[in-house]
């Protein structure tokens, strides 16, 4: 649990994640962020053939995740690796492109396997976690955090390039958190971009920024440099590329 992580175990989470970085991605990496419950197959569909617009909605950005990472990693996954947060939904449709592909596919997780509620923690399980199912199945690298605070620093900090998709909660902080440590100049600016139709999956974000520039908390130009949406894995590609300078 995050208020029971002593600082030194957050410590040492912070001094091994810039080694493992320094010494194996020094260029750091495209970051994929989004939902842990949008699947592979989200059922979309029932026998009968009456279909769910939004888990069809869900289907295609599983596909989409899937592909960008597959495409990215075949052409640039060797100097700038896919990595996400390593647990399911859509992160696992990041490692499971970049693996397709060939190329490094790496995650930096927390765990994902705890009861809910959590059980008690004991001198075995510490962090009430099997580090045997902390990542994927496809990931073919990475790292395991004892604190989350520090696991999703440590994701928009060794960012190249962040890929934002959707999800719940947890990626609205993880929005919000790279949106405030860029336009805050907290961090060097690096390109923010937000796969998806703009106005399927980006509808709350758009309603939610416009009202926070239209209250004067937040002004226009603090965060038109940087945030960017682009419908298509595809397209998503070739901007990056541009943006990265690769070829």
């Amino acid at each position: 649990m995050e208020n029971a992580v002593p600082a030194r175990d957050a410590a040492r989470d912070l001094y091994c994640a810039d080694a493992f970085k320094a010494s194996k991605y020094p260029r750091g990496f495209v970051t994929i962020f989004g939902s842990s419950r949008i699947e592979k197959d989200n059922r979309a569909c029932d026998a009968q053939g009456k279909c769910d617009e939004v888990l069809q909605q869900n289907d295609r950005m599983y596909a989409a995740v899937k592909d960008f990472a597959a495409i990215w990693t075949s052409r640039h996954g060797r100097a700038l690796p896919v990595l996400t947060g390593a647990g399911p939904g859509l992160m696992s449709a990041g490692n499971e492109g970049a693996a397709a592909a060939g190329g490094p596919s790496v995650g930096y997780t927390t765990y994902y396997d705890r009861p809910d509620p959590p059980a008690p923690a004991n001198s075995v399980r510490p962090y009430v976690g099997d580090p045997s199912k902390a990542f994927n199945a496809f990931v073919s690298d990475g790292l395991v955090f004892t604190s989350i605070a520090q696991r999703e620093a440590a994701m928009i900090r060794h960012s190249a390039a962040i890929v934002f998709t959707p999800g719940g909660s947890g990626t609205e902080w993880e929005i919000y958190q790279a949106i405030e440590t860029i336009k805050s100049r907290q961090q060097t600016p690096v390109p923010v971009y937000f796969l998806g139709d703009r106005s399927i999956y980006w509808a709350g974000l758009n309603a939610r920024l416009k009202d926070l520039v239209a209250r004067r908390v937040v002004r226009q130009d603090e965060i038109d440099p940087f945030l960017r949406f682009v419908a298509t894995p595809g397209d998503l590609v070739d901007r990056l590329s541009k943006d990265l300078a690769l070829p």
